[in-house]
């Protein structure tokens, strides 16, 4: 006994320290040094962009708080998902390579959701990225990414979503039947074509097909068998012609379909084009030749450049002697007209996809019990509403898991299913976005109203307004800035008149209802919910296709564009019209000053001192010319959406390549 004491007087000390690290929580996962290593060149590649400013050596990025723009998820210190969110609007320098980026990036052998957006990347894509052998998610929406889907893409095997939306991808799709774990496929708004893919509809799992505004030609297969997986398909805006297979067609079938657009042989043949619309597929719905940025253009031959020094002297001639005349008749109405382009949005829809909506950082769409909704809102309190718009009052709410939102509620006469489909598309990176609803019919009591609850998202920060106006804040606003907001709520009222079927005009388009997150990211607000709210709305909504109808949805978009031009009016002169009288006299400002040739202060005095010197005078000059349009008094004159984007997305660069100028 006193020998078995003894030894454990001695042993005791090792036996503490066993227990003690034991007891000890293992650390947080840290990455390898290679994939650290790896991290920090996708930063350098993608040319360091302000959303990836804080990584350094010393980073653990697997403790990095995930955000709506920026997500890392670890697993056995590997990277198993990379998500990234950014906003650009051209591609990254010529410096950048797709080969090289890819190269460093499947070094993540471990990846398996990865979703690279609008992030400039530019160039064909590579066949190198079948190294990634876990891959399940892969999203590079909104890029500029060219040349045919590499085949290699179909070894893929666990691959569950493949998402290429808003690039220029061309040529067939490849065959893709061996990813029999695919449940959604989103290829629209590229240049796809001329091939029908008709084998993606027979995927097994295929949920969520969407093709829309690609060049597909032809006619699709009446013999066509349709997974019993497939629940959303958009085929809009091609060029196909003939009649919709019966599993495509069929009302008995619990799908929803989009077909707009084309020249099919329909019960509704008003959203369809005549034939010989398809029959010039060759020559329509054309994007422009994407070009390599900042490329560096060969000598050309003397004659050439003689021949050309002369046409651009003679038209510079032309436009001096023109704005001469204008200044001297001092005409009470200048003329302006934006920057000229191909009509290649004319039929662009961009319909959101079901399956991994959450990757722009919202959570995935849900249907609200009333009891979460009175909770939410502490049974509807007086101290939670925020206000009351035309479609009802808005309260704040805070659901179990701690997130907030914004409750709307709707009082209507029915409420109607298809009303009901639209919810779960409005949801967009520059919307207050729709994250679900809670629906009461009293069907059961007419004399009783229907009523819907709808969640909305719950922005954080102020307004737009607020930011103009508030001293402080208002300094933040230099032009680059002002411009990549106006950017965001473009892109917002394009998504809102072209991104659903069919498309929603009339969004009180107001500089208090533009909200900024903590990135200042616009999102707007308060805009149309298709619901009939009035009486006899039901009756109207069978008449959607009659010309009354039509030319109601003209005016409306029209109005859109004004209250757009009012809202950048203010951001460029800095001043809150209250007043059409206000308008007319910082319009005419703004035209005195593109005409004042010999003075070119003059629209330096017209716009806001707290842009003086942040500013390329291009770029100021092209967002007054689109200003000015969109204030036309005459509606038709008002430019669409599209081209307004267009036109911005070019003041945009010419405002880079200052600031890049600058900055060397």
């Amino acid at each position: 006994m006193k020998n078995f004491l003894f030894s454990l007087y001695f042993l005791f000390p090792i036996i503490f320290t066993i227990i003690l690290i034991l007891l000890t929580p293992i650390p947080s996962a840290q990455l390898t040094p290679t994939e650290t290593k790896v991290l920090l060149q996708i930063q350098t590649l993608l040319e360091y962009p302000q959303l990836l400013h804080k990584w350094k050596n010393f980073t653990n990025f697997c403790n990095l708080s995930p955000s709506p723009s920026f997500t890392i998820i670890c697993s056995r210190n590997h990277v198993t998902e990379l998500t990234i969110i950014g906003n650009k609007t051209k591609p990254v320098s010529a410096r950048f390579s797709t080969d090289s980026f890819f190269t460093v990036l499947t070094k993540l052998s471990n990846m398996k959701v990865l979703s690279l957006v609008s992030l400039g990347l530019w160039g064909p894509l590579p066949f190198k990225i079948t190294r990634f052998k876990s891959l399940e998610v892969f999203n590079i929406t909104s890029n500029f990414i060219y040349g045919e889907i590499p085949l290699s893409v179909s070894s893929l095997k666990n691959l569950k979503s493949l998402v290429l939306a808003d690039n220029f991808f061309n040529g067939n799709v490849p065959n893709l039947t061996r990813l029999t774990s695919l449940e959604e496929i989103n290829l629209s708004n590229n240049r796809f074509g001329p091939e029908f893919p008709a084998f993606l509809f027979s995927l097994p799992l295929i949920y969520s097909l969407n093709l829309a505004s690609n060049q597909l030609t032809g006619s699709i297969f009446g013999n066509i068998s349709c997974s019993p997986s497939l629940k959303f398909l958009d085929i809009s805006h091609n060029f196909l012609q003939g009649k919709l297979p019966w599993c495509i067609d069929s009302n008995s079938l619990n799908r929803t379909i989009f077909y707009s657009g084309n020249c099919l042989s329909t019960r509704n043949l008003s959203d369809q084009h005549p034939s010989s619309y398809c029959k010039k597929s060759t020559v329509l719905n054309v994007k422009p030749r994407f070009e390599r940025p900042n490329e560096s253009k060969k000598p050309l031959g003397g004659v050439l450049i003689g021949v050309i020094g002369g046409f651009v002297g003679a038209a510079v001639l032309l436009i001096l002697v023109f704005l001469f005349i204008l200044r001297k008749f001092n005409a009470e109405k200048v003329s302006v007209t934006a920057f000229s382009r191909p009509n290649i949005y004319a039929s662009k829809r961009n319909v959101p996809q079901l399956v991994r909506i959450a990757s722009n950082g919202l959570p995935p769409y849900r249907i609200f019990r009333i009891k979460e909704i009175e909770d939410a809102t502490d049974n509807f309190d007086s101290s939670n509403i925020l206000g009351e718009g035309s479609q009802g009052k808005q309260y704040k709410g805070r659901l179990k898991d701690g997130s907030m939102v914004m409750v709307n509620q709707i009082s209507l006469s029915k409420i109607i299913d298809q009303n009901l489909k639209v919810l779960p598309y409005l949801r967009h990176r520059h919307l207050v976005s729709v994250i679900g609803h809670c629906a009461i019919n009293n069907e059961d009591h007419p004399k009783m109203k229907s009523t819907m609850f709808i969640v909305f998202e719950h922005i954080s920060n102020m307004s737009l307004k607020i930011h103009l106006t508030d001293r402080i804040k208002s300094e933040m606003l230099k032009w680059q800035q002002r411009m990549t907001i106006i950017i965001g709520i473009a892109r917002g009222i394009e998504f809102l008149h072209t991104g659903v079927t069919p498309g929603i005009y009339g969004n009180n388009i107001k500089i208090e209802n533009i909200m900024l997150d903590n990135s200042l990211n616009p999102k707007v607000s308060g805009y149309s919910i298709p619901f009939p709210s009035k009486k006899g709305s039901e009756r109207k909504h069978k008449q959607k296709n009659g010309p009354n109808h039509i030319s109601s949805i003209n005016s409306a978009e029209k109005e859109d564009i004004y209250q757009f031009g009012l809202i950048l009016l203010e951001l460029i002169t800095g001043k809150l019209v209250t007043s059409s009288m206000e308008v007319e006299v910082l319009k005419y400002e703004l035209e005195r000053g593109l005409c004042e040739v010999a003075s070119p202060n003059a629209l330096r005095s017209a716009i806001d001192p707290l842009l003086h010197g942040t500013y390329a005078h291009e770029s100021l000059k092209t967002a007054v010319l689109i200003t000015i349009n969109c204030l036309s008094k005459v509606s038709g004159d008002r430019p669409s959406i599209e081209d307004i984007l267009w036109n911005l997305q070019y003041s945009m660069q010419v405002q880079e390549g200052r600031s890049s100028k600058a900055s060397t």
